[in-house]
């Protein structure tokens, strides 16, 4: 039934492959049917009190159902305060972890030593505060899961509920999943930190019948899992992704809809703040020696630690404690806290890093260039995906460009891969608030409570005083003549010393330097055996500005070393993305509301090397693009244009039938089919 719309006679080729992706669908869901029917699964029920001191390990096949909305919040002040006056937390433990009575935002949401795996106390509470059960690699940046899936046979059945990370635990964890299905967020050797040498995938698991709610990353998140079905599950207040999937063999999305997250607080500079603190604190253990200079004074590991847990308190007090607002939304108090609403303030509410709702990617991050084909050797695709029924309605970001110092061909980074910011501004004036000036002959290094601490770290680093430590430190790249102009020595006293010429910086990139890729619904890229039916995208918009022409005039090139497409990316808006994927078959697809204050938007692209594209009845409307930017462009920013389908050079085999585009205003033009392939097959084309 599926296939009627395509005339067997002229297309009786593809119907033979299509059929067979549809097979291949068909069989995947059959199989998940019968292992849902026919084992007796154990059957689990699941409370916020399952929540209150961490993450809810489902290592064991079973039915899991909410009974209760959930709202995540492990360790917070509250609960900690809590557990320290009723005994629950130890006095000698309290004072071995340095945490405060009542405990400040500094030392809450994450875990404490004696929850991680080995080196718990001997008598403890299963779930209780000295319980170790989470391995300090997966759970080293924190918890960055509400609920992490290991097992094979899994039915999470949100039972008509809701589970979401709480305002408070999303301010304080910035890396984070609703539902992670795997141990660990990362495959080994890739992410902010080591986290481990082996992942733990799940497989065969159906989530379904309700919300997944405000995560400061992710709804769903997994590498290298197979067979997970979604169904009748809406996607509500995420950031980043609702589900982002890297490998994934088998996937099936019924009866969803998403919408992205409006009252985001702060930038990507907390999330630096969250990130440096074990550093900070291995060293005030290890009792640094250490010293920093910064623009005339004298700091140690007391003076850095002190202003960031001042920094990071003052900012909970605004959002949490105090509730500040401006047109009713949250926002760090510029009278009572003036140096974090410059360092930290989100004055658009969204996400300041690219935006997906529903991302498939080969096995791996997906925070590189646009990929292609994987090879199935060295990189892995996602198969067999299934999307049906399926909407993105009012998904909004700011795609803030971070400017990075190249140092040796590599970024300028702190350990967990934060880029040494020097060049942000002032949310309200637009004056730096980490160097004295724009101009680098004359720029100073003035520093801010986190480049302070990253330059301390990393200064320290090369002092040898993390010597023996287990903290990974690989991805360090603060070197010494950074270090040298952070505190003046002779010679580096301006910025010129270290950065005088173009290529002495990156661009295209974000405050973690993950490549600028835009606003994206559904990003199906590196995959194989695709399925859409009955999707859309509408009203997906991007705030960014223009990228900064610092690193030069690279239109017809790249600036950042892992990008794919020439020129800055980060202003773009597109409604599908297919990059590198092959066998796709895309029956009733609408892309309608579309917009990009100064890039370009496309509605379907389909581009590096993908194979094997069908698309019937598809629809572009109502397209936006650079009319809100600057009357002129220049490298390395194209002049914005609205193009309704975009197939690329070295795509392949694209059919499109039945397709239109219409109501679209590009500040350099507007195109229905931009085929830069020249070998698309186009039938029955709204003009």
């Amino acid at each position: 039934m599926l296939l009627t719309p395509i005339s067997r006679s002229k297309f009786s080729l593809k119907n033979l492959l299509f059929v067979i992706i549809l097979s291949y669908c068909f069989s995947f869901i059959a199989g998940q049917s019968a292992f849902a029917d026919s084992k007796k699964l154990s059957f689990t029920e699941l409370t916020n009190n399952d929540f209150k001191f961490g993450t809810y390990i489902i290592d064991k096949p079973g039915i899991y159902r909410l009974a209760e909305d959930i709202s995540f919040n492990p360790n917070s002040p509250a609960t900690l305060t809590e557990a320290l006056q009723t005994g629950e937390l130890p006095a000698e433990l309290a004072a071995q972890l340095e945490t405060p009575n009542p405990v400040d935002a500094f030392h809450a949401g994450f875990p404490l030593f004696t929850q991680f795996v080995p080196g718990g106390v001997d008598n403890f509470t299963p779930g209780g505060l000295t319980d170790p059960r989470y391995d300090p690699a997966g759970f080293g940046l924190g918890f960055f899961a509400a609920i992490v899936i290991t097992a094979k046979g899994v039915v999470l059945d949100l039972n008509g509920h809701t589970i979401e990370q709480s305002e408070e635990h999303a301010l304080l964890q910035r890396f984070f999943a609703v539902i992670e299905l795997a141990e660990q967020p990362f495959i080994p050797s890739q992410g902010p930190a080591n986290f481990g040498d082996e992942i733990e995938s799940a497989e065969n698991v159906i989530i379904k019948n309700g919300v997944i709610g405000r995560s400061s990353h992710h709804g769903i998140h997994g590498n290298g899992n197979k067979k997970i079905k979604v169904i009748n599950v809406d996607f509500v207040d995420f950031e980043v992704a609702a589900i982002a999937l890297n490998g994934v063999e088998g996937l099936l999305v019924k009866n969803s809809n998403a919408t992205n997250r409006k009252d985001v607080p702060i930038l990507g500079t907390f999330s630096s703040a969250q990130f440096i603190k074990p550093y900070i604190e291995e060293l005030d253990r290890r009792d640094s020696t250490t010293e920093l200079m910064v623009d005339g004074n004298t700091l140690n590991i007391g003076d850095i630690k002190t202003a960031l847990i001042q920094a990071v308190n003052n900012v909970h007090e605004d959002l949490i404690i105090d509730r500040n607002t401006v047109d009713g939304r949250p926002q760090i108090d510029s009278n009572q806290h003036p140096d974090e609403y410059a360092l930290f303030n989100n004055q658009f509410g969204v996400v300041d890093g690219n935006s997906y709702s529903f991302l498939v990617n080969n096995l791996g991050v997906a925070v590189n260039g646009f990929p292609t084909q994987p090879d199935g050797i060295n990189r892995f695709p996602a198969k067999n995906i299934w999307l049906h029924n399926v909407h993105v309605n009012d998904q909004q970001a700011f795609i803030n460009e971070i400017v990075t110092l190249n140092q040796g061909g590599k970024a300028v980074i702190d350990p967990v891969g934060a880029v040494f910011q020097i060049r942000n501004l002032h949310p309200d004036t637009g004056e730096p608030i980490t160097i004295s000036s724009l101009d680098d002959n004359l720029a100073r290094y003035t520093g801010n409570v986190i480049a302070n601490a990253q330059a301390f770290v990393a200064k320290a680093f090369l002092n040898g005083d993390f010597d023996g430590s287990s903290l990974d430190l690989s991805r360090l790249n603060i070197t010494q003549d950074v270090i040298n102009w952070v505190e003046a020595q002779p010679g580096f006293e301006t910025l010129s010393s270290i950065a005088g010429s173009e290529s002495d910086y990156f661009c295209n990139g974000d405050s973690m330097f993950h490549v600028n890729k835009g606003v994206i619904a559904f990003k199906m890229d590196a995959a194989k055996n695709v399925v859409l039916i009955n999707t859309s995208a509408e009203n997906i918009r991007n705030l960014g500005s223009v990228g900064s022409d610092i690193c030069g005039d690279y239109l017809a090139g790249k600036s950042h070393p892992d990008a794919t497409l020439p020129g800055y990316g980060g202003a773009k808006t597109r409604g599908y993305t297919f990059a590198g994927s092959k066998n796709v078959l895309a029956l009733d697809n609408h892309a309608s509301g579309l917009s990009a204050k100064a890039g370009s938007v496309t509605g379907i692209d389909i581009f590096t090397d993908s194979e094997k594209v069908f698309f019937n009845k598809a629809s572009v409307a109502g397209i936006s693009a650079g009319l809100e930017g600057p009357v002129t462009f220049s490298g390395p920013n194209e002049t914005p244009v609205a193009t309704g389908f975009h197939i690329g050079t070295d795509a392949e085999k694209v059919t499109l039938r039945k397709v239109c585009a219409e109501l679209m205003l590009g500040f350099g033009g507007e195109t229905i089919v931009d085929d830069e392939s020249g070998s698309a097959v186009l039938r029955k084309i709204c003009k």
